[in-house]
C-alpha cells in the first residue's frame, strides 16, 4: 500500500527521504489561503511565451489574484472559477519546476475544503475551491501537463455538505472533486476519550453522507480517508489526548478507533501535524505501529 508524505511547500530533501522508503510517495501540500502563489505567475520566460502563444487570453491572469474578499464578491461565478484554476495551475507550475530540477513529486495535497464551503458564502468558496482542484488536477496542458489526481483534505465542519440538496453548482463541485481526487481526507480528529467505537461512528458522519448521495458522492465515499492527529500537540480542532491520558491508554484508544473505522470501510488513514510534541520518536512509533496493525 502506498504511503503519502508531504509538508507545506516543496522540499527536494524531504522528497528524497520519502521516496527512499518502501512504498513512499512524496506529496507536497498547498493551501487555498492567500500567500506566495497569489502574488503572480512564475514561469520561465520560454514557458510563459509558449503558454501565451497557445493561449493569448492567459496574459490577463499572469498578475496578482484579486484578494479573497474581492474574489468572493465577484458577480461572475465563471471568473471566480477561472482564478481558482489559475491558482491551482500555479501549484502545478511549482511541481513541474521541481521535476525539471531533478526532484519529482509523486502527487499533491490540497488543504482544504474549508468550513466556509458549508457556510453563508458557501457557493463562492466552493467555486473557488472547484477551480483550484481543476488547476491542480489538469495543470497547463499547453505546457505538456497531464492529469494528476491528488489528495484533498476536508474540514470536519464542512461534513454537512453531502447532505445538502443537489443544485447545478453543487453537482459541478462534486464532479470536479471526484475527477481530481485520488483520496478525500476527512479531518475527523477525534478526542481520545470515552468509547472509541462510538467516537468512530460519529467521526464517520461525512463519509456516511457521501454514501447516501448520488453516484458521484458514492464514488468519493469509496476514496474516503479517515484523518486523525497523533494527539499530543493540543490545538483547537485537532482533538487528541485532551484528557491527558497515560501513553498506554492513548495507544489503546487510538487502536480501537482505527479498528472501528477500518471495519466500517475506509480507503486509508491519514495523520496530520507531526510537529512539536507529536514529532518525538516514541509518539511517531506508536502512531505508525497502530496504523500498521490495522492496515
Amino acid at each position: 500500500m502506498p504511503v503519502y508524505v508531504g509538508s507545506y511547500g516543496i522540499s527536494p530533501k524531504i522528497a528524497d527521504q520519502v521516496q527512499a522508503l518502501p512504498n513512499g510517495r512524496y506529496a507536497p501540500m498547498f493551501h487555498v489561503q492567500p500567500g506566495f502563489y497569489w502574488e503572480r505567475r512564475r514561469l520561465p520566460g520560454s514557458a510563459e511565451r509558449e503558454l501565451l502563444a497557445k493561449n493569448p487570453h492567459s496574459s490577463r491572469l499572469a498578475g496578482p489574484l484579486p484578494s479573497l474578499p474581492q474574489l468572493l464578491r465577484l458577480s461572475s461565478s465563471a471568473m471566480r472559477v477561472t482564478w481558482g484554476i489559475e491558482l491551482g495551475a500555479r501549484f502545478r507550475d511549482a511541481l513541474r519546476a521541481s521535476a525539471e530540477a531533478g526532484s519529482t513529486p509523486d502527487t499533491w495535497q490540497l488543504d482544504e475544503i474549508v468550513a466556509e464551503c458549508a457556510g453563508g458564502s458557501g457557493r463562492q468558496y466552493r467555486e473557488l475551491t472547484r477551480g483550484v482542484v481543476r488547476g491542480l488536477a489538469y495543470g497547463r496542458p499547453a505546457l505538456g501537463d497531464r492529469t494528476q489526481r491528488g489528495l484533498v483534505w476536508w474540514a470536519k465542519t464542512a461534513f454537512v455538505l453531502p447532505g445538502r440538496k443537489i443544485t447545478p453548482e453543487l453537482t459541478a463541485f462534486w464532479r470536479m472533486l471526484d475527477r481530481g481526487c485520488l483520496g478525500l481526507i476527512g479531518e475527523e480528529y477525534p478526542e481520545f476519550s470515552g468509547d472509541a467505537r462510538a467516537a468512530a461512528r460519529a467521526g464517520a458522519a461525512g463519509q456516511a453522507r457521501l454514501r447516501r448521495g448520488g453516484p458521484v458522492r458514492r464514488s468519493l465515499a469509496r476514496k474516503y480517508v479517515a484523518a486523525l492527529s497523533p494527539g499530543y500537540r493540543l490545538a483547537p480542532g485537532l482533538g487528541g489526548n485532551t484528557r491527558h491520558l497515560p501513553r498506554a491508554q492513548v495507544n489503546a484508544w487510538r487502536q480501537a478507533y482505527l479498528v472501528a473505522r477500518h471495519q466500517a470501510g475506509v480507503a486509508g488513514f491519514a495523520e496530520f501535524n507531526f510537529r512539536f510534541e507529536n514529532s518525538t520518536r516514541v509518539v511517531m512509533s506508536d502512531v505508525l505501529t497502530a496504523h500498521a496493525r490495522v492496515i
